[in-house]
Formats: C-alpha cells, sequence, structure tokens
C-alpha cells in the first residue's frame, strides 16, 4: 500500500515538471518570436537571392524559433571555432516561404541581428 502510494506521488511529481517545462518553454518561444518577428522580417526582406526578383518575406509560411544556425559549418567538437556559438547557442528566428521542398528559408540571428538566407 506505502509503496504504490510512493510510485503515484513520484510520477505525479514527474508529469508537474514536464507540465512546468512545457509550458515554460512554449511561452519563452511564444515571446521570442513576437518579439523578433518584425526584425526578422525586415531583415529578410533586405538580403536578397540570386533571381530576377527576391521573395517577399512579409507573408511567411511558417515562422519558427531555432537553437543554432544549421548552414554554419562548425562540428560540435570543435569548440573553440569562432562560428561555435552561431551554431549551437543562439537563437534564430526561422521564416519558410511556402513552395515545398525548394522554398527560401531565412535564419534571423536574435543575437546578431542579421539574416541568411538559403534554400532548403
Amino acid at each position: 500500500m506505502l509503496r504504490s502510494l510512493v510510485i503515484v506521488l513520484a510520477v505525479l511529481a514527474g508529469a508537474k515538471l514536464f507540465a512546468q517545462d512545457r509550458l515554460y518553454r512554449e511561452g519563452a518561444e511564444d515571446a521570442l518570436i513576437r518579439a523578433y518577428r518584425e526584425r526578422a522580417m525586415a531583415a529578410c526582406q533586405s538580403q536578397a537571392l540570386p533571381g530576377p526578383s527576391g521573395p517577399l518575406w512579409t507573408r511567411p509560411a511558417s515562422v519558427d524559433l531555432a537553437i543554432g544556425r544549421s548552414s554554419a559549418d562548425v562540428h560540435i567538437w570543435q569548440l573553440y571555432n569562432a562560428q561555435w556559438p552561431v551554431r549551437f547557442k543562439h537563437p534564430h528566428v526561422v521564416l519558410t516561404l511556402p513552395g515545398g521542398e525548394m522554398a527560401p528559408v531565412c535564419e534571423y540571428d536574435v543575437i546578431e541581428g542579421r539574416a541568411y538566407v538559403s534554400r532548403m
């Protein structure tokens, strides 16, 4: 009887910690996206892709938050590389345009205040 009570309390404590962590992460993600969405759109619009006309970044298909820029050429074991924080620490607002797999993607580095446009 006592063992089952301890197990139930441990499961409830684990569920509470999980719920609090999820709420914190979702709230922080929403706050960062709201704070930097307009800056990201303006920075992405100023970056030109090669071609006749640049894409319109004011109506992205999706806006997400990611930690690290996936296009930075750094491996996790290269701790002393100057680009390591850009790849593994900096928050990025990622704007994706409609158009499937070949749609352009813009990653706005919140720390640097700079946008990086690439194709998926």
